[in-house]
């Protein structure tokens, strides 16, 4: 039997990066686990074999054609970690999977705000929004259609850890409907929790600065063109202010940067602080405070109870501050906005940064389930997969 996950892209080290602890627990206990990556088939541009992420019982498959997917579908017995999209050009690997004996399930579980309107509507042009609706709203219609004709296979299970999202999703299974669910059955489960919880040692060494990437391609897929001069402009302002709070808390600053982003770039503009890629919990187990414009990885801060500081930038554009603003507004961060010249007083900085962080529990047991009251994705999955295999 093959237990693994489909999936499309080419940063499959940011991808175990996110969810070391599920693929570790599974390529252990059952000896091996796939990637099956397709994004040779239809893209132009190859999978780098530097991407991949080289552990033992970790075996990648990245087939070249639909025939080379589909004779490696049929010839196995599979449990699948399907998160592909709805969209069409997933459609064909939905359909293929679909054909075979294959138990599919999909889960979110990492922590993340979100919110499609804001993300592919309220902040784009006129083109931006009508590739919205083509890929999100008439691909899912033609998706669920193809599901009532049993054309395409129902996916088992979703699993969901963030409560509104949960609800949501709870309320519209109770419902009567023509559409057949997009999924079988729907599951509340445990956000994923930062492994670093099980060090001992927690220091206050540096001051960690979390990039979201100055020409991330989520940025200039909404329509905010971001010219070389902007890039410049936003370094020397990063610049400015990261020197800054070094001379008033006389701390290290560490730059983590996101996998997308360019390292080189980063070490030319940034050249007097240490730049690192994939670290990023690494160092903030041993920071005092934490800045961030946009990323998940604030929650292991969180979870830490780090001190933290939203980073505001106009230059980074509508989209990135309002997902800022997700992560901002619930937690009532204190704000920054680099590009202006901040007159910064440590005695009266700190008091707040720490009240702040007093109410971060509340606000994550008030918006997601934890393992006190729902399962962690892995032990889900072990159960699932055990009952395939008694199949």
């Amino acid at each position: 039997m093959i237990i693994g996950e489909i999936y499309t892209g080419t940063a499959s080290k940011k991808r175990y990066y996110l969810q070391n602890e599920l693929y570790d627990f599974l390529r252990k206990k059952y000896k091996k686990f796939y990637f099956i990556n397709v994004n040779n088939i239809f893209n132009k541009k190859k999978l780098k074999i530097s991407s991949l992420i080289y552990k033992k019982n970790i075996v990648h498959f990245n087939p070249k054609s639909i025939s080379e997917l589909n004779s490696f579908l049929k010839s196995n017995k599979i449990f699948l970690i399907n998160n592909l999209s709805f969209k069409f050009s997933h459609t064909i690997y939905h359909y293929l999977v679909g054909r075979n004996n294959i138990f599919q399930i999909s889960f979110s579980n990492i922590f993340h705000f979100s919110s499609y309107k804001n993300e592919n509507w309220v902040h784009v042009g006129f083109v931006q929004k009508m590739r919205y609706l083509f890929e999100k709203k008439i691909s899912l219609f033609v998706f669920r259609s193809l599901v009532i004709l049993r054309i395409i296979k129902q996916i088992d299970i979703l699993c969901i850890a963030q409560k509104n999202i949960f609800k949501k999703n709870a309320s519209t299974y109770r419902e009567k409907t023509f559409f057949i669910k997009k999924y079988k059955h729907i599951r509340a489960i445990s956000v994923k929790l930062p492994f670093i919880q099980k060090h001992k040692g927690v220091s206050k060494k540096y001051i960690t600065f979390i990039d979201s990437g100055i020409e991330h391609a989520d940025i200039l897929r909404r329509g905010h063109l971001i010219n070389n001069e902007m890039v410049k402009n936003y370094f020397s302002f990063l610049r400015i202010y990261l020197k800054k709070l070094n001379k008033i808390f006389h701390k290290e600053i560490i730059i983590c940067l996101h996998p997308s982003s360019n390292y080189q770039l980063y070490k030319k503009e940034l050249n007097n602080f240490k730049i690192f890629k994939y670290k990023t919990e690494k160092y903030i187990l041993n920071s005092d405070l934490i800045l961030f414009h946009d990323s998940t990885a604030i929650f292991t801060a969180i979870f830490l109870h780090k001190k933290i500081i939203s980073l505001k930038s106009n230059i980074m554009g509508d989209y990135l501050n309002t997902r800022r603003l997700f992560y901002s507004k619930p937690f009532s961060f204190v704000e920054h906005d680099i590009e202006q010249n901040l007159k910064i007083k440590k005695k009266l900085l700190n008091p707040e940064l720490i009240k702040k962080k007093n109410n971060y529990n509340k606000i994550v047991k008030k918006n997601f389930f934890t393992d006190k009251d729902a399962l962690p994705i892995r032990a889900v999955i072990d159960s699932e997969i055990q009952k395939f295999i008694r199949k």
